[in-house]
């Protein structure tokens, strides 16, 4: 069994009046902690916010006020943002970015929703429905993340909706891979009677250029959904992603899948059923030569777990550990933790590990205000 040791948490981002999610993070060459997350327009996980950016210069205890890096207008929104640090110290940041439009012609009779509702627009649940995918873009920065480059759409053709979970990975020979999920038939995430697939593009001169490069995973017959891929390189080179799956047409969480490149992501085997339930995952080599995923846990008792594993390829349920439980108001009563509805909505995490051998696990879960929120927070902790 494995037990982490000197657990210690804090809180990275909370907004007083908007949700605050999907957060990524990485250790920079100079020891720091960047991360960039979402920031909801709205008190409820929408998908319609923008992207900020904050730094740890003292291992996770503490976090710069964010930063907007890509801001929302009354139009766009963006999330599903990454982080990446190029060998020559250029940062790059991912995201997705949506047509968010508000209604053009204010309702009439009573809305078909009861929540969440706002005193200017009324019910606004249907801005889920006339938000449009706007594509893939990166921006990028050469002063530490002062300043960025206007967005750089990604050619993700022949995707025509490509949606980001972490940041681009950059190969020893300065290739960059970025992991998408998406469709080629359908802009949206469920639909179109396609399943989801997974896919890496590539730039070959430092992010200003993409294109597809390979399929993580794809089922021709419709039924498994293959997202938000995880890659982790192996110290021998070979190269193994992580996937979220989920089942068609129920759209119900089924176990992780891996699959495995021995030729820097050329071609992969296919999908390897892990018997480890959880989503959406990160992965990162260790010092010692051990392998370490984390992913959120979205059934009671809730919270953010990870996983070791001695060759990062072979991975067991019994070497499983718990990072943080909950997440989830505790609102008895009235927040049914058996089906809460959207406050299962929590832990999208990322890890790091530190110079001096600490791993940092960050991620997001709800507050206990009245009205709830989502927020990221932090753990530190040794293995």
């Amino acid at each position: 069994m494995v037990t982490p040791g000197d657990l210690e948490t804090n809180i990275i981002f909370g907004h007083p009046e908007h949700c605050v999610n999907q957060i990524a993070m990485r250790c920079l060459q100079n020891g720091d902690l960047l991360a960039v997350f979402n920031e909801e327009r709205y008190p409820y996980h929408h998908d319609s916010g923008q992207t900020l950016i904050s730094r740890s210069k003292d291992g996770g205890r503490s976090w710069s006020a964010p930063k907007v890096v890509v801001p929302w207008t009354e139009t766009e929104g963006n999330w599903d943002c990454g982080i990446c640090e190029l060998h020559d110290g250029t940062l790059i940041v991912n995201f997705t970015v949506a047509g968010f439009f508000r209604r053009g012609v204010r309702p009439e009779g009573v809305s078909w929703a009861s929540h969440p509702s706002g005193r200017e627009w009324g019910d606004w649940t249907w801005s889920r429905h006339t938000r449009g995918c706007l594509g893939t873009y990166v921006v990028r920065s050469g002063d530490g993340g002062a300043n960025w480059s206007r967005p750089i759409p990604v050619n993700i053709r022949p995707l025509k909706h490509g949606g980001c979970r972490l940041g681009c990975w950059q190969l020893p020979g300065g290739e960059l891979l970025l992991g998408l999920y998406g469709r080629i038939r359908g802009y949206e995430e469920s639909g179109e009677y396609e399943s989801t697939r997974s896919a890496l593009m590539r730039s070959d001169d430092g992010g200003f250029n993409w294109e597809y490069f390979s399929t993580l995973a794809f089922d021709p017959a419709s039924i498994i959904d293959y997202e938000e891929p995880a890659l982790l390189r192996l110290h021998d080179g070979r190269l193994v992603c992580f996937l979220r799956t989920h089942n068609r047409p129920s759209e119900d969480a089924r176990n992780m899948v891996v699959v495995v490149s021995d030729d820097n992501g050329y071609t992969w085997s296919a999908p390897k059923w892990t018997n480890i339930w959880g989503y959406p995952a990160d992965a990162i080599a260790l010092h010692d030569g051990r392998y370490l995923c984390v992913y959120g846990y979205r059934r009671p008792p809730y919270g953010t777990f990870g996983c070791l594993s001695e060759d990062g390829v072979t991975w067991d349920k019994k070497d499983e550990f718990v990072i943080r439980k909950g997440g989830v108001p505790d609102r008895p009563g009235t927040i049914d933790w058996n089906n809460p509805g959207e406050y299962q909505h929590i832990g999208y995490p990322t890890v790091a590990q530190l110079p001096d051998g600490t791993v940092v696990a960050a991620y997001h879960e709800w507050n206990d205000a009245p009205m709830p929120l989502q927020h990221c927070l932090a753990t530190r902790f040794t293995l």
